[in-house]
């Protein structure tokens, strides 16, 4: 990891920490990964496909809420990780009382006051991460170079992922464990989850941030809402970002709802699910690499419309699945995997390029709020699938995708010269 120049203060130890932060994050979440454990779980408690829609948008979409008054508040402050620190430790905690409840509670309460508990905890965990995130990015972005933040991002995702897919087969090995019962399996992955997301958040708050460039101007917020608003017309490239961005976002539309697919109308037994979680991060440590060196020597614009590209494939191939066989659903995550981490890399790396440093917490909050409101698209794709059919939903997010791909050719290639120093 060699650059040359000027570089921030405690580099190497920012981004060792950092390092141990997204990968033992990564492994915590593979525990209950949202997209295949959860959905399953929840099926113990709802037959209906929207409910655990919504499940799954509040699990990403409940961050969408504070971002904008979090970066009002944060703006004018020259280090923002007080926020984050109260933030993490939050959300740490709901994943313990998750499995608090799952181990004691489950059989002795009422399925719906289950639901409501979950929805609950679930949302805090989702709403925290939103406070969280405004003060995470504006740290990176101190913190690590932009010609380093590929790497930065792309070790993360990748060692995450890689031990990730050791998460996967203990996933399988405990849900595939006859002497373990519902719900003793699901307290039990649950409560890795609080174990490992706990660690990974003893490294996040040893990061020592530099100061920032705070913005000197103070306003209420109605008035940095307007400010906020105007950004989109002025800054017409960030203007066409967001465009791509939330088009790009349908692909949430069906995510849920892959793996109950393959297990209700595929024949694929319950026990593989775990091999779904794989596959998943197999996908994602094959891309992370690419991705990573696509994003410090060319450019994010390219990684922007590559993971695109390979997000319009998951739609298709599940759509081709009963007529090719049942098991391409494995590659199908892998995709899932490989158009998840581009997106990771190369949408907020473009962005903290773009963005001005003293305006980067409002370019960062927009993002995170027009984003995260399509968090809430799995709930619209649990009523069209009970309406219609799973592949009614993957046939609209593969025309979304396809606009996706033609909307990014229009984004500016931004490239960064400047140059960061080995550490």
């Amino acid at each position: 990891m060699k650059t040359e120049g000027a570089h921030p203060p405690h580099l190497r130890f920012n981004f060792v920490m950092g390092l141990i932060h997204g990968i033992l994050f990564q492994v915590g979440m593979a525990f209950s990964e949202p997209m295949s454990v959860l959905p399953v779980f929840l099926e113990h408690f709802t037959s209906s496909r929207t409910m655990i829609g919504v499940f799954s948008a509040l699990i990403s979409g409940g961050g969408v809420f504070p971002q904008l008054f979090v970066a009002n508040k944060v703006e004018r402050k020259r280090r923002k990780k007080p926020v984050l620190l109260w933030a993490i430790w939050a959300r740490m905690a709901c994943w313990g009382i998750l499995a608090g409840i799952t181990y004691f509670w489950i059989g002795s309460k009422d399925p719906l006051v289950l639901l409501i508990v979950f929805i609950v905890l679930l949302f805090t965990f989702s709403f925290c991460g939103g406070v969280a995130s405004i003060p995470f990015f504006d740290i990176w972005s101190k913190a690590i170079p932009p010609t380093l933040r590929g790497r930065f991002f792309g070790h993360r995702q990748f060692w995450g992922g890689f031990m990730a897919i050791g998460a996967g087969y203990v996933v399988k090995r405990i849900l595939g464990n006859t002497n373990l019962t519902f719900p003793e399996n699901y307290a039990l992955l649950f409560s890795l989850s609080f174990i490992f997301i706990g660690l990974s958040y003893v490294g996040l708050s040893s990061v020592r941030e530099p100061e920032g460039q705070p913005n000197p101007e103070k306003r209420n917020f109605r008035s940095f809402l307007k400010g906020s608003v105007r950004i989109l017309w002025k800054d017409k490239n960030f203007g066409w970002f967001m465009l791509v961005r939330l088009t790009a976002s349908f692909g949430s539309l069906a995510m849920p709802f892959y793996v109950l697919y393959a297990t209700t109308e595929l024949g694929i037994s319950i026990k593989q699910v775990g091999i779904f979680v794989a596959a998943r991060m197999v996908g994602a440590i094959t891309s992370n690499l690419l991705w990573a060196q696509l994003s410090d020597r060319i450019g994010n614009r390219i990684v922007i419309v590559l993971c695109i590209v390979s997000g319009t494939l998951v739609p298709l191939l599940a759509i081709l699945a009963p007529s090719a066989g049942g098991m391409l659903m494995v590659i199908v995550f892998v995709l899932v995997g490989f158009s998840i981490s581009g997106g990771t890399i190369g949408f907020k790396n473009y962005l903290l390029e773009i963005a001005p440093e003293s305006s980067r917490p409002v370019y960062l909050s927009l993002d995170g709020t027009l984003f995260g409101a399509t968090m809430f698209l799995p709930i619209l794709g649990g009523v069209i699938a009970d309406a219609f059919s799973y592949r009614t939903v993957f046939v609209l997010v593969l025309a979304m995708l396809t606009m996706a791909f033609l909307l990014s050719l229009r984004l500016k290639a931004v490239r960064n010269r400047e140059k960061g120093k080995a550490f």
